[in-house]
Formats: C-alpha cells, sequence, structure tokens
C-alpha cells in the first residue's frame, strides 16, 4: 500500500492589521505615544492529503480565486489581498496532478471567508466535515441580519453553499487512518484543527487556533471569540506536539510558509 502524503498549497497573500494577529502589536506607551498601526503579511493556505484508502482529502480551501468580487466592501477595506496566478486553486491542484473534482472529503477548520472560499469549487463531488458549533454560529450570522457589513468574517453566500454532504463534527475524532481532527474553540466556537500521522513523523496544522509563532509563545491574537477556549486549544496543541514530537504549522505565518515549509508539489511523507 503507498504511503499517506501532505502538500502545503499557497493560496494567495492578505494583509491586515497586525493587532488581529497579535494583540497589542503596536500599542500606544508614554515613551511612544502615537505608535503607527501596520499591515501584516497573513498567507492563505490549504493542506492536500494523499490518502491511501480515502483517497484526495482537503484541509481547508482557502481564500477564493476573486476576492475582490466576493468579499464585502468593509473586509476588503481591511484586508489587502494579492492573488497571483500561481496561488489560484486550479493551479495549485495541477501542481500535483489532480483537478477538484477528484477531491473526495474536505474538512474546514471554520468558515471565515479566507478558509472556505473555494468550496465551491468541490461542493458537488466531496462530502465535508465542518464543527457543530462553528456551523451552528456561522448561520446565525448571516442570517440574522441583512447588513453584510454586521456578519463579521462570515459570507453569506460561502456559509449557505449547498454541499454534496455535510458531517458536523462535535469532538476529537479519527476521520480516516492517520488523520484526526480535534477540536478547538477560540478563535471560534469550535475550530478544526487536523493531527496527520505520516509514515516517519506527525505534523500538527492549526489554522487560525494558532495564527503564528507568537501566538504559540503565549501572545494572544486580537481577534478571538473566547479567550479562555482559546488558551485551553494553545494547551492542547502543545500537549499533542510534545506526545507526538510533531511538528506545528501555524494558520496564517508567513515567515513560516516561507523559509520552513515545503510546498507543493514538494510534500510531506
Amino acid at each position: 500500500m503507498k504511503s499517506m502524503k501532505a502538500f502545503v498549497l499557497f493560496l494567495g497573500d492578505m494583509y491586515s492589521e497586525s493587532n488581529y494577529i497579535v494583540m497589542g502589536d503596536t500599542t500606544a506607551t508614554a515613551a511612544n505615544p502615537t505608535a503607527s498601526h501596520r499591515l501584516i503579511h497573513s498567507p492563505s493556505s490549504a493542506v492536500l492529503i494523499d490518502h491511501p484508502e480515502a483517497g484526495w482529502i482537503m484541509y481547508d480551501t482557502g481564500m477564493p480565486d476573486n476576492p475582490e468580487a466576493t468579499w464585502p466592501k468593509n473586509i476588503l477595506d481591511i484586508v489587502v489581498v494579492n492573488k497571483p496566478k500561481h496561488s489560484r486553486m486550479d493551479y495549485q491542484l495541477s501542481l500535483v496532478g489532480i483537478k477538484p473534482k477528484d477531491i473526495k472529503h474536505v474538512i474546514t477548520s471554520h468558515m471565515h471567508m479566507d478558509h472556505v472560499g473555494n468550496d465551491k469549487l468541490f461542493a458537488d463531488t466531496a462530502n465535508f466535515y465542518v464543527g457543530k458549533e462553528e456551523a451552528a454560529h456561522a448561520y446565525r450570522t448571516v442570517l440574522q441580519s441583512p447588513d453584510p457589513e454586521k456578519r463579521g468574517w462570515y459570507i453569506k453566500e460561502e456559509v449557505l453553499l449547498t454541499r454534496k454532504k455535510v458531517t458536523y463534527v462535535d469532538r476529537d475524532e479519527e476521520l480516516f487512518p492517520g488523520v484526526k481532527v480535534i477540536t478547538l474553540p477560540g478563535h471560534t466556537p469550535c475550530m478544526l484543527g487536523i493531527v496527520i500521522h505520516l509514515k516517519d513523523s506527525t505534523i500538527i496544522f492549526t489554522s487560525d487556533s494558532v495564527n503564528e509563532k507568537r501566538n504559540y509563545n503565549g501572545q494572544l491574537p486580537g481577534v478571538m471569540h473566547d479567550s479562555l477556549g482559546y488558551v485551553e486549544s494553545l494547551r492542547k496543541i502543545k500537549y499533542l506536539q510534545k506526545r507526538y514530537d510533531a511538528r506545528v504549522f501555524f494558520g496564517h505565518d508567513a515567515l513560516q510558509l516561507s523559509e520552513e515549509v515545503k510546498k507543493a508539489p514538494d510534500y510531506y511523507n
């Protein structure tokens, strides 16, 4: 039987207020009362798994190929996007030799616009998995207000997209041999991370439960649904990292993605 492989797909660049990523990043002080705000590079990515039994599995689908056309003005005002041609989903999949119809399963970390932006490419052919409380929160958020600017980071058309099949996850669970989802509340009500046990190593993908290394080292992010849940989720990730001697890849760490992470067509196995 062939071994499992994990590919990291680059899906574009985002630049947003640094205090969203690390709380107090540009805090004014007595010594610096006019501290300037800054945009921080927060790339979008997804994980593609070539599984020997389940077939092709996608973890998140990243920002859409045309965010300027699908994101509301309030988001485009605070998130600067750059979507080069090589970051389109179809191009990234072509690096591995597959097409959207080949994806059998999509695991959704959460339903924010930069993580489900390409779900429509797989909606008719893939089985989806999403946190139960996350889905309920996302549905309420987009249905309770007719104003797109009051829906936070959720896009109504993306959240309510008709998908072939949706399974709601409310506990840690091995969905496929060697691929386990873990519940990580904090950033949203029920984030899902994944733990992938490869032949010779284990990798943990945190998505936005940990944005970058500074968060992993204890600096809280500026955007959280539940701060106490966030801290407990971070403890959980660190416990699993130690237990499996795992690599941990963060949701939006530009330095890690550019210098440490293998990107498609390269892979982990």
